[in-house]
């Protein structure tokens, strides 16, 4: 089974950029709209991982930094000075201006429940930017492996990649997203981002 422990902390930039579609544009693009709410903004990174995001936005200039992960092992590699860091399964106290869930969401079963958590910490005008893993159509599927091949990925690997997310991610493709978070009470709903099996959404709230 799949778990972020000391291992998978200790080669996850690497592993990331190998296993997750456009990973560093994706990133570019959630600074870009970080960018619409000023450098002051209250930016918190949800699954924060190892911090890539959160570097990236202090070294923009961004100030009020915020990471939540479940993994302590993840957050030890974290740079504490740039960010306030919180191990937890949920969000942290506060009113957000933009709320990050990037590869994130997918391990969570009951998304109703967290997105409508995620909303209500939201402020007017605030926006949510998700990155998910949306598909399981075999074609997808195929060619998402094609890209970790092309990656260095070993076929091993990708076989024994994909036995241990069973039952650890729950995939719900992009019809659900929209209609989960139109029904949250998001007023816009982008797509910024696609690649086989991975979306990424802008959710405005009004």
């Amino acid at each position: 089974m799949w778990q972020f422990d000391k291992n998978v902390a200790s080669s996850f930039d690497s592993h990331a950029r190998q296993h997750i579609p456009n990973y560093d544009t994706v990133i570019d693009k959630s600074l870009d709209v970080c960018e619409l709410y000023g450098k002051s903004a209250k930016i918190i990174d949800v699954g924060c991982a190892i911090g890539e995001t959160l570097i990236r936005l202090h070294n923009r200039g961004f100030t009020n930094l915020h990471g939540v992960d479940n993994s302590q092992s993840m957050l030890d590699k974290c740079p504490h000075s740039i960010a306030s860091l919180t191990c937890s399964e949920t969000l942290p106290e506060g009113l957000y201006d933009v709320i990050i869930i990037n590869w994130t969401l997918h391990f969570i079963k009951d998304k109703k429940k967290y997105l409508q958590n995620v909303f209500d910490k939201l402020n007017p005008n605030g926006v949510v930017i998700i990155s998910d893993k949306t598909s399981l159509d075999p074609l997808a599927i195929g060619m998402y492996h094609d890209y970790k091949r092309a990656k260095g990925v070993s076929e091993e690997e990708i076989k024994q990649k994909q036995e241990s997310i069973k039952n650890v991610m729950f995939i719900d493709d992009i019809e659900y997203y929209f209609s989960i978070l139109k029904f949250t009470g998001f007023s816009k709903v982008h797509i910024i981002d696609s690649y086989w099996c991975f979306t990424t959404f802008v959710c405005i709230k009004r």
